[in-house]
């Protein structure tokens, strides 16, 4: 998934709240991996661009990517 129109500072606040009360596990700086809650997702995030990918490439059944994206959305809006 790609989600456009990311400043800087809305990136670093999701990381930021993503690491708190250890949601989830985040390596690198503007590129690496996201995991909790049984996800696991590779991240890429262009400053110039504004633009956040994120690869989910794993997940529970009962959680569903829509899921994931929908609330990364949600926390960057």
């Amino acid at each position: 998934m790609q989600i456009t129109g990311v400043s800087e500072s809305a990136f670093n606040t999701l990381k930021a709240q993503l690491l708190s009360n250890n949601q989830a596990e985040v390596t690198g700086t503007t590129e690496g991996t996201i995991t909790g809650h049984g996800v696991t997702a590779n991240y890429h995030y262009d400053s110039v661009g504004q633009t956040l990918s994120v690869d989910v490439i794993h997940h529970p059944f009962y959680i569903p990517v829509s899921s994931i994206e929908s609330q990364l959305r949600d926390q960057l809006a």
